[in-house]
């Protein structure tokens, strides 16, 4: 085989040396024979030249592979820049830095660290930490995330490991080697959200805080909000500031306790701009303007009897959440909370012996805007999930007479109404709703309540713009102002054709008012209804029937906001 450049390309041409003639081949094998037949010179030269065409081929062979592999690799390498090109387009490079910055702090709600084990592991998940999961994504994005101190400022530790016992000196290092301390030092100076979560005590020998913990007690200065949950009842709360001198909360404007034994007094004349209080325990202490000059939220189980004076003595709340529970025999007169604009009650279950009072009897709300009735399994319960098989003794509110004295003598302009596992027949809620022509925002949801709901096909007629219906003779509209309305319903009975109805009645087209300057809202008598959620959770959605609620298909296809949805 010869080798010769191509006239074209260049590239090297072989030839083989070579003539494969297979036939005549076939005709000497058969025909040529005795000595006369073999002629050595010309079989060698023949072999030789097959030997030498072999290994060219071979050659070859080697040279074209290496061919695809180097096209195989600039394959994969121009694959690679097209995707990295296409990147260039995607929409997120296209948001404002400004939106980005608003995207960050949307979703880095806090930074969770867990200490489990001592020394501190230093094997961390920053799932559980965003602003540290966001940093790590481009260089574009640590820039800002950088530049953000404000989503490093949220912080929550939960402490699950006893420190008892040893020494400050063994563990010296953890708070520089642990990621919170990374956290907190790129917060800079701005102020803090701080989440202490303990089930174990955290404090060394010489009961004095882990370096960790000291560390962030140390910024008490900068505490915006603090969270301290211990589960241990003879836990020292005052122990944990032991390191300050003179422990002092300048910017401290939410502060939440669940603990039985933190004394409240001890944050009075330290937290001048206190604005939201949360607490577990029942208040045992003089909570006041003088103390808390700014204070307008709180959270709180009262001592029932010195209720009358926590009013008084806080003239300027505007958000009050409490447990509805009050003893056989409480009597006193209520009292007026001017500014009050909105209320939480705890509704808690107990038999009918003991439902004799209630905490409305002492309130007059004349400015309240928001009411929320909720379900609280028991006094102390701050999470009512946890409960997801109790089912009240009672088939209906026992105290809602006095709930509804309450109502008629606050005569206030309620827009929002939320209500959730209270024990309302349906007529009742239908009375109730008589008593509130201002109301907005309506949110009903049944949950624990077995056969006991207020969510009734009566009820639902009840809610049409200009029918009358069993609960409602009247043929003035229940709830003119309604545009939000969100059920959560979990009988078994089917709503479908009294909720379409009610919906429809309810909706009124912007252009019809645009086109007819003749019709407003008098017209109808009620506001549009903006917004409607169903979720109907002992109904599977394979039984639903699609053809009925095609009506509120049509309508969100026209703007309303309709959300309907089947099972748990």
């Amino acid at each position: 085989m010869s080798i010769r450049p191509c006239t074209q390309c260049s590239e090297n041409i072989f030839h083989p040396r070579i003539s494969l003639n297979f036939t005549s081949l076939h005709d000497r094998l058969r025909s040529e024979a005795g000595p006369a037949s073999v002629q050595s010179d010309e079989l060698a030269l023949t072999l030789n030249n097959a030997e030498l065409d072999l290994q060219d081929y071979e050659a070859e062979i080697n040279r074209l592979e290496a061919r695809v592999l180097f096209l195989s690799t600039q394959k994969k390498r121009l694959r690679e820049y097209a995707d990295r090109v296409k990147t260039l387009l995607s929409p997120i490079r296209k948001l404002p830095n400004e939106l980005l910055r608003k995207v960050f702090d949307l979703n880095c709600e806090v930074n969770h660290f867990m200490v489990s084990e001592l020394p501190v592991s230093t094997v961390f998940s920053s799932r559980r930490a965003p602003a540290m999961a966001i940093s790590h994504v481009c260089s574009r994005w640590r820039k800002h995330a950088l530049a953000m101190p404000d989503i490093w400022s949220r912080i929550a530790l939960e402490w699950s490991v006893d420190a008892d016992g040893e020494d400050e000196v063994s563990w010296k290092d953890d708070d520089d080697t642990f990621p919170l301390s990374l956290s907190l030092t790129r917060s800079l100076s701005r102020p803090l959200t701080f989440t202490l979560e303990s089930d174990s005590d955290p404090l060394l020998e010489g009961r004095r805080p882990h370096p960790i913990l000291a560390k962030l007690i140390q910024q008490a200065h900068r505490f915006q909000s603090f969270t301290f949950n211990h589960t241990t009842a003879l836990f020292d709360f005052p122990t944990l500031f032991i390191d300050i001198a003179y422990p002092h909360f300048p910017l401290l404007e939410e502060l939440d306790i669940h603990h039985d034994h933190t004394p409240l007094n001890y944050f009075m004349g330290k937290a001048p701009e206190l604005k939201k209080l949360r607490l577990r325990q029942s208040l045992l202490v003089s909570v006041s303007t003088t103390a808390f000059p700014q204070l307008t939220h709180i959270d709180f189980n009262p001592e029932i009897y010195h209720f009358e004076d926590f009013l008084e003595d806080n003239p300027n709340l505007t958000s009050l959440v409490l447990n509805e529970w009050a003893p056989r025999g409480f009597t006193v007169q209520p009292k007026t909370s001017p500014r009050l604009e909105s209320l939480t009650v705890r509704h808690e279950r107990y038999s009918h012996d003991d439902a004799e009072n209630s905490v409305f009897v002492a309130l007059h709300c004349p400015s309240l805007k928001n009411l929320h009735l909720k379900f609280s399994p028991r006094l102390d319960a701050d999470h009512p999930d946890d409960y997801p098989d109790h089912r009240p003794d009672e088939r209906s509110w026992s105290n809602f007479g006095l709930f509804m004295t309450f109502v008629q003598r606050s005569s206030f302009p309620l827009t929002t109404l939320s209500m959730t596992g209270v024990p309302l027949l349906d007529s009742e809620l239908v009375y109730l709703l008589n008593y509130l022509p201002t109301l907005v925002n309506l949110s009903i949801d049944d949950s624990r309540l077995g056969f006991s709901s207020p969510i009734t096909t009566e009820f639902i007629n009840s809610l049409h713009a200009y029918q009358r219906s069993f609960l409602r003779t009247n043929v003035s509209p229940l709830v003119p102002r309604l545009q939000s309305l969100a059920l959560n319903y979990g009988g078994e009975h089917s709503l479908n054709d009294a909720v379409v109805g009610m919906v429809t009645s309810r909706w009124i087209p912007g252009a019809l008012l645009e086109s007819d300057s003749n019709l407003n809202m008098s017209t109808f008598q009620v506001d549009c209804l903006r917004e409607f959620t169903l979720k109907m959770r002992s109904q599977k959605e394979e039984d639903r029937d699609s053809a009925v609620y095609a009506p509120l298909e049509r309508l969100e296809k026209s703007g309303l906001r309709a959300v309907v949805s089947w099972g748990l």
